[in-house]
């Protein structure tokens, strides 16, 4: 692999980002072990920057030490996914129901990400379906035009890549996809309340069929 083209920024941000996408495209998995001396020679730059990274991610919850075996992208307990499952629901429900939410834009939006994931679902590309997916929640969020839930949605951007890998593998992608299109619908029409319940339907599905998942309790601490 050849080496990475670096910026002239914080070596140890671009580091960061770069690890945090991978750990979110699945690139890198629960329990993989991150190399400082491979890490550093991809990027052709010193240890330090990617020690500093990976204690920067450590913090974050990305990535946890253990000892005499080094740093690994962290597997979370069943009780983390349900916590944060928990926080994604309300923070996506409540920004459905504010006022000053643009609600015609939003819809606009959310359907071409309800059409990017038809079209991964026919074409069976998980890839591009958890993408559009993963955009029409997060997008929920940003039509609030409060960053600091936005930024506490982001956070949660691991536990989402895991749970939708278990989804995945627990619900065929045509029931998932079923589940957006009402959202979608109920604000077409104006009711920001029908598309709550339909929201919290859809999370509600989805733990289901997470807890009915033989994956779901065997990729947990």
């Amino acid at each position: 692999m050849g080496k990475k083209i670096i910026q002239r920024q914080s070596l140890t941000e671009q580091i960061k980002s770069i690890l945090i996408e991978r750990i979110v495209n699945g690139a890198l998995c629960p329990g993989d072990r991150l190399k400082e001396l491979q890490i550093a020679e991809e990027f052709g730059t010193s240890q330090a920057p990617v020690r500093e990274a990976i204690r920067s991610l450590q913090a974050l919850g990305y990535v946890q030490h253990i000892p005499h075996v080094g740093a690994l992208v962290k597997t979370f307990s069943s009780k983390e996914m349900e916590e944060a499952h928990q926080v994604r629901e309300a923070l996506e429900g409540h920004c459905l129901l504010l006022a000053n939410i643009a609600i015609e834009e939003l819809a606009a939006e959310l359907d071409r990400q309800v059409e990017a994931m038809r079209m991964a679902m026919l074409e069976n590309d998980i890839k591009a379906f958890s993408m559009a997916d993963n955009l029409f929640h997060r997008t929920i969020v940003k039509f609030s035009g409060n960053n600091n839930m936005l930024v506490i949605w982001d956070s949660l951007r691991i536990h989402l890549q895991v749970m939708l890998t278990l989804v995945e593998t627990s619900m065929p992608l045509d029931e998932l996809y079923a589940l957006h299109p009402p959202i979608v619908a109920s604000l077409k029409r104006g009711h920001r309340e029908n598309a709550a319940r339909f929201l919290a339907e859809h999370y509600r599905k989805i733990t289901a069929s997470l807890n009915k998942s033989e994956e779901y309790t065997g990729l947990f601490d």
